[in-house]
């Protein structure tokens, strides 16, 4: 099997990120949390607004320990993630092990609107990945098939697509 390519999901994930990061005041609640790991460092984002507040920190682990890192850095960081050309998301089911040569985020959003009657949320892994033979070349070093996307839209207890 093929693993689906989330090149669509992710461009729409960044135009509305975008849009939360500059207009936050769109947006009666949200909760975003993302876990960017490049090789041995990983990069946290977390913003959320309830009841009119809004709090955002970022901050990396790194080898050689944690740092206080700007949202702003941080942000730009996710944005040249979600950039990458092709995207393939892993299942959660089972939990494999990172691999260090390819990037990884985990994205959890929840969100609503001003005026929208519902929130969304959302909560996948994505991997970047430069193509189709890049995609394949990462399934085969999972050594577990089930572990990489292959039917969208993914719905699972543990990560899911928007509902």
């Amino acid at each position: 099997m093929t693993a689906s390519i989330y090149t669509d999901y992710v461009h729409d994930l960044k135009a509305t990120l975008d849009d939360l990061y500059e207009r936050p005041d769109r947006y009666q609640t949200f909760d975003l949390h993302i876990e960017l790991a490049m090789g041995d460092a990983l990069l946290v984002y977390q913003t959320r607004r309830q009841k009119g507040q809004t709090d955002t920190i970022a901050y990396a682990r790194t080898p050689k320990g944690n740092t206080q890192v700007s949202p702003a850095t941080a942000y730009q960081r996710v944005s040249a993630f979600l950039t990458m050309q092709n995207h393939i998301a892993l299942t959660g089911e089972p939990m494999i092990g990172l691999n260090a040569e390819y990037p990884h985020a985990v994205i959890s959003f929840e969100h609503r609107a001003k005026g929208a009657p519902f929130k969304s949320s959302m909560k996948m892994i994505f991997v970047g990945v430069n193509d189709a033979d890049d995609a394949s070349r990462y399934r085969a070093i999972t050594k577990e098939p089930a572990a990489i996307v292959t039917t969208r839209p993914h719905h699972s207890v543990r990560l899911w697509e928007w509902k």
